[in-house]
């Protein structure tokens, strides 16, 4: 996690204000470093959210932030592209981001705010969360979905994918060597995102909160 939290934007504004006052360089063309899969939803702006720069990364997103389980024989531009990505080019890292207020988890539970196209139905029935969702926010009052339900039942979503992927052949194939894998919730009200620990199933800010006299 180290290199991907030191590349991190907060880390990096001064080495990329040097970079744009360097005009008379033609830059080298960018090595892609990480597969960044995120949700289409205007709440997330992957220059905000990752710790690359853009062109260094692969992105992904769909509604949902939704990974497939791996199907062989189904035609999929989700499974092709983190497929194709994955045995084609040298990445290190790669990232499933959900986020707070997700339009897609408040379909999965029944409470969006407007009315929900067929299409849409059948596309969050792929990614098969519905149950951990609803488990996760727990019962819910009538009326608005609360935030914290909310939160609780995208961080399941986000689990689910993040598990989908880890069953890809080619996640398989390479995990023994130098890639990765993260889950990365966005908190969309305070900028802050939090990561997946599997050794204990906790979630802790990517970007450490410094100490007093640091």
């Amino acid at each position: 996690m180290r290199p991907l939290a030191t590349n991190h934007p907060r880390h990096a504004s001064a080495r990329v204000a040097h970079q744009h006052g360097n005009t008379h360089r033609t830059p080298p063309e960018p090595v892609r470093q990480a597969l960044f899969i995120t949700c289409t939803d205007a709440q997330v702006i992957t220059a905000r959210v990752a710790v690359l720069q853009p062109d260094r990364l692969f992105e992904l997103s769909n509604i949902g932030n939704v990974v497939p389980p791996y199907q062989p024989n189904v035609v999929s531009g989700e499974i092709a592209t983190i497929e194709h990505i994955l045995t084609e080019r040298n990445i290190r890292d790669v990232v499933v981001c959900g986020h707070s207020g997700c339009s897609a988890v408040a379909a999965l539970l029944d409470r969006s705010s407007g009315s929900v196209s067929p299409a849409m139905r059948r596309w969050i029935a792929v990614a098969r969360s519905r149950k951990a969702s609803q488990e996760a926010a727990g019962t819910l009052a009538e009326g608005a979905l609360d935030g914290r339900s909310w939160d609780r039942a995208a961080r399941a979503h986000l689990l689910t994918q993040f598990a989908h992927l880890a069953e890809y052949p080619s996640i398989q194939r390479l995990r023994a060597g130098q890639l990765r894998l993260h889950a990365w919730f966005y908190n969309a009200t305070n900028g802050v995102v939090d990561v997946y620990q599997p050794r204990d199933g906790s979630f802790r800010p990517l970007i450490a909160k410094p100490t007093r006299g640091s």
